[in-house]
């Protein structure tokens, strides 16, 4: 693309190094979708082990007829919603959805919430959180009692929880929970989302721009959700998956699947 100039690089992650393209990888012409593809390539190398065991818990809990819930603030929230009443995804699943955690009371509000322990827990408890549920929780810092308290308040549940996070980059990062945990430390699962601490990827005449904690996010939870249709396929199992609602058909199949959960999903 013409118009970049000489001095739009990739940033050199201070955690993970400078971001190398892998020989068999696509070069593509935009830097940030190199970023994404080699980001990808690291996820489904170090990660799999990880996604293999969320996605078995995954089908666990939706063979058992159990509800898959997310939670995530501010712009955590993004993946945490992706897969909510969402096309090619499981009918089964609850967003923890809460406005003033989530920027809609205004961006200074959500961040002081997201800061305040003990808030989450009185969220998540309108909603219907039960034993043999599986709970997922994002942040890329990790470090916030809005998380923390979430993952803390499900166990209690007998709700097992994964966390995604940028966990190697926030290894000396301070927790602000009074117990002194991170998310990855509370979780019974965490998935690292392979991100910087600040979450870009490239710099600009000395500004780091281009955060990937969404889109890595996103990618690692989606291959969670279809390792786990896998898995349920393989058994014999229904998928429960609504489709597209701007397609012939599909709204009556669609409000089939959404009255099977209504007394289990808030938002329907």
């Amino acid at each position: 693309m013409e118009n970049f100039q000489p001095h739009f690089f990739i940033l050199a992650n201070p955690v993970y190094g400078p971001i190398c393209y892998h020989k068999a990888m696509k070069q593509f012409t935009h830097p940030y979708f190199n970023a994404i593809a080699s980001l990808l390539t690291d996820l489904d190398g170090a990660e799999a082990p990880y996604i293999e065991t969320a996605s078995q818990w995954t089908a666990q809990t939706l063979c058992q007829g159990n509800i898959i819930h997310t939670f995530g603030c501010g712009h955590s929230l993004s993946p945490a919603l992706e897969p909510f009443h969402r096309s090619g995804c499981f009918a089964a699943v609850n967003v923890i959805l809460a406005p003033e955690l989530q920027f809609m009371h205004g961006a200074a509000t959500g961040t002081r919430l997201e800061r305040q322990e003990g808030y989450s827990p009185r969220i998540l408890a309108q909603h219907n959180l039960q034993k043999g549920d599986i709970l997922f929780v994002f942040s890329n810092s990790g470090r916030n009692p809005a998380g923390i308290d979430a993952v803390l308040y499900a166990k209690e549940k007998g709700v097992k929880t994964v966390s995604v996070s940028a966990k190697h980059a926030h290894q000396k990062s301070r927790s602000r929970h009074s117990g002194g945990l991170m998310l990855f430390d509370a979780a019974d699962l965490a998935l690292d989302n392979h991100c910087a601490a600040n979450e870009t990827c490239l710099e600009l005449d000395g500004l780091q721009l281009a955060p990937l904690s969404t889109v890595a996010a996103c990618a690692v939870f989606h291959a969670v959700l279809f390792r786990a249709a896998q898995i349920l396929a393989e058994q014999g199992v229904n998928l429960p998956v609504y489709q597209s609602s701007n397609l012939p058909g599909n709204d009556e199949t669609n409000e089939r699947l959404s009255q099977l959960y209504k007394n289990r999903i808030k938002h329907l």
